[in-house]
This record gives C-alpha cells, sequence and structure tokens, in this order.
C-alpha cells in the first residue's frame, strides 16, 4: 500500500486495519460474502448483500461480532486523527517501510491467527523538493521495486485508494488468461472495467465512461487489446522490465546501469532471490524507495511506469508495452470486480478532464506520439484507437473555443446567426407547413 504524503495517521489506519481484517477475512471466506469493503457490506441493505445464510444463528451472531468490530476500527482511525498533529511533511520526508504483519506482534496477537493473511506493507516513499516525484507514475514504481525484493510475485494487481473489491475471484479469471500457454507468452496485463457504485443511472457527467468500456474497449479486446487504464488491472511483472531482461545474455553491470545500484533488487530479476522479512531485506528496501536511487537509471523511460506525464497508464501500455509487441485481454463480467468512486459534481469533472486533457496532449507533442511513433509497430486499428484519445482534446478546444467567442462576436456586431426565413416562401412551398407552424 503506498502513501504518498507520508502521513502518521495513514500508517496507524494501516496497523489498526491489519488487527480488524483478522476477523474480516475469515468472515467472508467462511460464508462466501463477495463484497470485500466492510463499509459497502454493512451499510448495504440484507437483501443487496446477497448472504445465503441470513437464517443461520451462527452467521448472525458472529456478523454481529464483526460489525461491532468494523465499529471499534472506526473510532479507534476517528480517535487517533483527533490527536494527530499533522506534522508529517508531505513533500518532504524520508521513505518508510514498514511490514504490517511482523509489527503486529507487538500489539499482543497470536502469532498463529495470522499464519493464513496475505502480507499487508505500507510503503511512503522518500519526497525531496529538489527531486522530481514523477506523480503516480513513480509511486507505482517505487511499489515495483519493494515488492520485487519482498515477494518478487510475478503478477500485480493495480487498484487505486478509492476503489475495493467486489468480487475475490477477479484474480482467478485473470489467471485464466495470463496462465493460458497460448496467451501467455505475449499477454501483459488483463483489465477490468471501472464502475463505481455512487453513480445512479442519470450519469450526467458520464463518470462510467460508456462510450470507453462498453463500446470501444469491446472492440479493441479484438485486437492487441485495450490499454492500461489506471486501475483494476492484474499485470505481469515482467512486461514493465523492458528490453533489458527479454536478451538472452543478461549482462549483471548492464542490469545495474539500467535498474539501479540494488543487488537484491537484481537478484529478483534474475530470479536468484529469496524473498523474506530479515531487516536486511527490510533496509534494502530503503535504498530502494530513496529518491536517488533512478538518477542515472532507465526507470520511467524503458523499465516500469513511464514518466513525463500524468497520464502514465495511457503512456505506459501504448509506448512501454503494446509497441512493443505485448497483448492484454479486456475482461467485463456480468458482476462489477471492482468499484469505486465516480464523478457526482461540475468541479471534479473539470479537475478529472483538465489533469487528463493535459496528460494526453503532452504525448501527443512527444517524441512517443501515437502520431508518429506507433504507426509501424501497431496494427493500423490499434493505431487508430491510441491516436483518437490525442486528436479529441485538440478538436474539443476548438469547437469550445468556437461556441465562447462566435456567438458574443455576431451579438455585439448585429450579425444574425441563423438566415432570415420568409414565412410566405414557406406557403407557396406547402401550405401544410404553415398550417402546422401556426397552430
Amino acid at each position: 500500500m503506498s502513501d504518498v504524503g507520508g502521513a502518521d495517521v495513514t500508517l496507524n489506519g494501516m496497523r489498526v486495519a491489519w488487527t480488524f481484517a483478522k476477523r474480516w477475512i475469515p468472515f467472508c471466506k467462511r460464508y462466501k460474502i463477495k463484497c470485500r469493503s466492510p463499509k459497502a457490506y454493512f451499510s448495504a441493505a440484507e437483501d443487496e448483500n446477497e448472504d445465503g445464510n441470513l437464517g443461520d444463528t451462527d452467521f448472525i451472531q458472529e456478523r454481529q461480532i464483526v460489525q461491532k468490530n468494523y465499529e471499534v476500527f472506526q473510532e479507534r482511525v476517528r480517535e487517533y486523527a483527533k490527536h494527530d498533529t499533522g506534522s508529517s511533511k508531505r513533500r518532504d520526508h524520508s521513505s518508510v517501510i514498514e511490514v504490517i504483519q511482523e509489527s503486529s506482534r507487538n500489539h499482543g496477537l497470536e502469532e498463529n491467527e495470522a499464519k493464513d493473511m496475505p502480507l499487508l506493507v505500507y510503503v511512503s516513499r522518500e519526497k525531496r523538493p529538489s527531486h522530481a516525484t514523477h506523480f503516480k507514475a513513480g509511486a507505482l514504481n517505487v511499489l515495483l521495486r519493494v515488492s520485487g525484493v519482498l515477494s518478487n510475485s510475478p503478477f500485480i494487481l493495480g487498484l487505486d485508494c478509492d476503489m475495493y473489491c467486489n468480487d475475490p475471484s477477479s484474480a482467478r479469471q485473470a489467471m485464466c488468461f495470463l496462465l493460458d500457454p497460448k496467451l501467455s507468452p505475449s499477454l501483459a496485463f488483463v483489465q477490468f472495467p471501472q464502475k463505481f457504485h455512487n453513480v445512479g443511472k442519470k450519469d450526467i457527467y458520464d463518470s462510467q465512461l460508456r462510450s470507453i468500456f462498453s463500446v470501444q474497449w469491446q472492440g479493441v479486446d479484438g485486437l492487441q487489446g485495450p490499454g492500461v487504464c489506471g486501475s483494476g488491472y492484474y499485470l505481469k511483472r515482467l512486461s514493465l522490465y523492458g528490453r533489458s531482461l527479454n536478451d538472452d545474455h543478461k549482462d549483471l553491470m548492464e542490469l545495474r546501469q539500467s535498474f539501479g545500484p540494488s543487488n537484491e533488487f537484481v537478484k529478483s530479476l534474475l530470479g536468484n532471490n529469496k524473498p523474506d522479512m530479515k531487516m536486511a531485506q527490510l533496509s534494502e528496501t530503503q535504498q530502494l524507495a530513496s529518491c536517488t536511487y533512478e538518477d542515472g537509471t532507465k526507470w520511467g523511460e524503458e523499465a516500469g511506469f513511464l514518466y513525463a506525464t500524468v497520464a502514465e497508464d495511457y503512456f505506459t501500455g501504448f509506448a512501454s508495452l503494446h509497441c512493443k509487441g505485448w497483448n492484454s485481454v479486456y475482461c467485463d463480467p456480468k458482476r462489477a470486480q471492482f468499484l469505486g468512486s465516480g464523478i457526482t459534481n461540475l468541479n471534479e469533472y473539470l479537475v478529472h478532464v483538465r489533469r487528463w486533457t493535459s496528460g494526453v496532449v503532452d504525448i501527443a507533442f512527444s517524441k512517443y506520439s501515437p502520431l508518429i511513433y506507433g504507426i509501424s509497430k501497431l496494427s493500423f486499428l490499434q493505431y487508430m484507437c491510441y491516436a483518437s484519445p490525442l486528436i479529441s482534446p485538440i478538436c474539443q478546444f476548438f469547437s469550445l473555443w468556437c461556441l465562447a467567442t462566435i456567438p458574443q462576436l455576431c451579438l455585439l456586431n448585429g450579425i444574425s446567426l441563423y438566415p432570415e426565413v420568409n414565412i410566405y416562401d414557406l406557403y407557396e412551398e406547402d401550405p401544410l407547413k404553415i398550417y402546422t407552424f401556426n397552430t
């Protein structure tokens, strides 16, 4: 879990969440509860939770106990937030790496209770005013390096902080593609659509992006697949390491020049490391999360998520994956696998559109512009799918500029925007028209 701000209240919240998760996750597994967000589960009506054990006395009793634990968890987080001095500096702080599972022993928790729990690691990368942060792409690359040393799992789930798991079978569905012997050699990631729990049928801001997820990506799935969408994807770790690992000859010096001086991370690239939670391993992660680690390397250029734009998902999917021969798959099951918070007011919509538009325009005027870079590397249809988002902001800006200036200029100069219509000329052409007009 990445915390860019390095806030103490977030770290404490993760510790408390780990304690509650020891109750919550076994409860969900035992009674096959699909929605894994306790807030969404307990706030929904009983008929919406799809619980098949509503008449079971044991289930009702345990549900009440878990709900009380959740209320205690919320109260502890709020209480800590009240006393938090806010001393952490969002743009100037050292890196903090903490394995929550290890630190839980200090709270008197039994070790055997957590033996089947997944590993929870808090990561806050180092930030200094004199060094560029590279926005979300920089945070993702830090997570990529730290997780490579601690677990080195072959697949990665990318999920934004405002989204939660609505169906635990998403990993199994993604692995059906990623482990398929026919698809796996060239398959980089499986993308799920973004859906939201707070957006109704009257989606006036199109937060669901129906034109993309329901139409465009259904078609592009028949080509090389959709692009990375920033959240809700299962990605093959190897695909983000660039061409350095695709060569048969893997020179250690070249790997260090590309991926940095960390010996443990280079071992993880070659598959020679043994992930563990020793102090030496954790101290190595401090170096991997430092703001100077990427200096002189290929991070953000050839390795990891690409920099130079805030639209790192679009840029990485295009230049680093699809243009290098990787494919992707769009998986859209009936039940939403992940749910998030969508845009519900005009201010949020304008901020979101401005961020996305500025990101794709940066790519449009760079050397990696799909208008010139992807012509020979992609099929014509795939190339058009990547080029269309770059052209649309420019065309929309021109049309909005015309609508914002031409009517006002015409009004000030007494120029009619519409042609004058003589009602008698209409009567001579068709009397029925004048009759309909008068009625």
